[in-house]
């Protein structure tokens, strides 16, 4: 039965294209139509007047801890519809928090189960779990700081952007 499934498969490649190719825009805009990165822009509203480096602080530490546990693809796929009206509620120009979430996506040290790179060190019997958080912690940390110290800085000055505020152009 079941190499039967596997050598005559029940739908067509087009037919599969074009069921994904629909409802990809509806897993996209779940987060704004469930109310989830209204409520999540609004739990950051602590935020709100504080330095834009120590907002860039947070994200980051949100984003690489999130992506410990999830794929580096489907957290930046989560976080991104989130992270725009969040920048509305914290006044800050939405690529500072895009940018931010984006390349701390790829912060993934501290779990063999992060990423590929991370299971494949961890099949060497020698490496425990404990080794790997104990040294992936030390490198989120630094991480973390090299990308506020270059969002803060560079990314700023590369886009062209003055003053760090929200501009009303960029509606989420």
């Amino acid at each position: 039965m079941l190499i039967s499934l596997v050598l005559r498969p029940q739908i067509s490649f087009y037919k599969f294209i074009k069921f994904t190719h629909n409802i990809k825009p509806k897993i996209m805009n779940m987060p704004q139509s469930s109310g989830l990165s209204q409520w999540l822009g609004d739990s950051f509203g602590f935020l709100i007047g504080q330095n834009n480096v120590l907002i860039a602080m947070v994200i980051c530490f949100m984003v690489a801890c999130l992506t410990e546990v999830a794929s580096n693809t489907a957290s930046t796929t989560l976080l991104m519809p989130v992270l725009a009206p969040m920048s509305k509620t914290l006044n800050v120009n939405p690529l500072f928090l895009m940018i931010s979430g984006t390349i701390s996506a790829s912060l993934a040290f501290c779990l063999p189960s992060a990423t590929g790179p991370n299971a494949l060190v961890f099949t060497f019997k020698e490496i425990k779990v404990i080794d790997m958080l104990r040294t992936g912690v030390i490198m989120n940390i630094l991480s973390v700081l090299v990308v506020v110290l270059g969002v803060s800085t560079w990314t700023l000055s590369i886009l062209g952007i003055e003053n760090n505020e929200y501009i009303d152009s960029w509606e989420p």
